[in-house]
C-alpha cells in the first residue's frame, strides 16, 4: 500500500470524538484529487489514526474522523498542531 503525507499547514481543535480538520499546504493541494472518504489516516507525531470524513476539493482541507487509539486525532491539548505530517494510505 502506498502513503501520502501531508503537512497542515494550520493548528485546528480537535476534541475527543469530533473529526479534524487537517489543512495542507500549498504544494500538497493537488494531491487531494487523491483521496477518498474512508481512506486510513496517521498524525505521525502522536501515532493516533482516523480515517478520512470528507475532502473539501475545492479548497485547501480535509477532515478526519478520530478512530485510535481514543477517538482523538489531536496533537496535545485538543489541538491538532501545525506542521504536523499526517499520513494517508491509500
Amino acid at each position: 500500500m502506498a502513503t501520502i503525507n501531508f503537512t497542515n499547514k494550520k493548528a485546528s481543535q480537535t476534541l475527543r470524538g469530533q473529526v479534524a480538520i487537517v489543512t495542507v499546504e500549498d504544494d500538497d493541494i493537488a494531491k487531494l484529487a487523491d483521496l477518498e472518504v474512508g481512506m486510513v489516516c496517521e498524525n505521525d507525531s502522536s501515532n493516533k489514526t482516523g480515517t478520512i470524513h470528507s475532502i473539501d476539493l475545492y479548497g485547501n482541507s480535509f477532515k478526519v474522523s478520530p478512530i485510535q487509539p481514543d477517538k482523538d486525532f489531536a496533537t496535545s491539548n485538543g489541538y491538532l498542531a501545525d506542521d504536523e505530517t499526517i499520513n494517508v494510505t491509500t
